[in-house]
């Protein structure tokens, strides 16, 4: 059993940021669906700060939707997805 990982990727040979950007997520349309719920958190967290300025910390989450759209990014141009 591969843990539910797609049969005949070898994620050890990606760089380690690559490798913990996509910790977990077996599929592109998964790896898309965190990026767009980044995506929307942080939209609602910069929302939000305008009503109680703790919440604009939560824009940094903005940093997590980067992360995952230069991993999926990456794996289209110099690997595959399985």
């Amino acid at each position: 059993m591969n843990g539910g990982l797609p049969m005949g990727v070898d994620r050890g040979k990606w760089p380690l940021v690559m490798q913990l950007g996509l910790w977990g997520l077996p599929t592109r349309g998964a790896a898309w669906g965190f990026f767009w719920l980044s995506v929307v958190i942080a939209l609602a967290c910069v929302g939000m700060g305008f009503v109680n300025p703790f919440f604009f910390v939560g824009g940094l989450t903005a940093t997590a939707a980067l992360w995952y759209y230069l991993a999926i990014r990456w794996v289209d141009r110099n690997s595959r997805w399985g």
